[in-house]
């Protein structure tokens, strides 16, 4: 399976330079947009966690090119930011990193009684989740493993050990 983590960089100074009120639109906008392509690409959102987003692809929907649609999915909503920060009239409010990676994990239902989510979990999660970490405003930082599946397509990526 392939994950996908994004996170918006320097939300707690936005929200406290915008309002929260703005910085919540922001957000809705963000994952709003963000969840259409990822279904688009055939993945799935899984979770919105403050102001980032967990999505997964190859589970339960199986695709050969999962980790293209994963990759390709990532340019899609960095090429939306600034369409974002244009409609909220300042060029530079929004900003997001990105982490893609490939590989093993386990699908399952977990949780309580009371409630229950069908998630991702395992290595490649965490690979992706400490991938976002460092990826800057604008990236989009891929696993060895990922881009092994995707370095034909794109062979003007610039590689980098994290």
């Amino acid at each position: 399976m392939t994950a996908l983590f994004a996170d918006i960089r320097g939300f707690t100074a936005l929200t406290r330079e915008q309002g929260p009120e703005l910085a919540t639109q922001l957000v809705s906008e963000l994952f709003q947009r963000s969840t259409q392509i990822v279904v688009r690409h055939d993945g799935i959102m899984d979770k919105f966690l403050g102001d980032g987003f967990l999505a997964f692809f190859n589970v339960p929907i199986h695709r050969e090119d999962h980790v293209a649609m994963a990759v390709s999915a990532a340019q899609e909503i960095q090429a939306l930011i600034p369409e974002i920060n244009k409609e909220f009239g300042k060029a530079q409010l929004l900003n997001v990193g990105i982490g893609v990676a490939s590989g093993m994990a386990y699908a399952s239902r977990i949780g309580s009684e009371d409630c229950r989510d069908y998630t991702v979990m395992g290595d490649t999660v965490n690979i992706g989740s400490r991938l976002q970490a460092v990826a800057a405003s604008g990236e989009i930082v891929v696993s060895g493993e990922a881009y092994a599946r995707v370095r034909d397509t794109y062979t003007d990526a610039s590689q980098r050990s994290v």
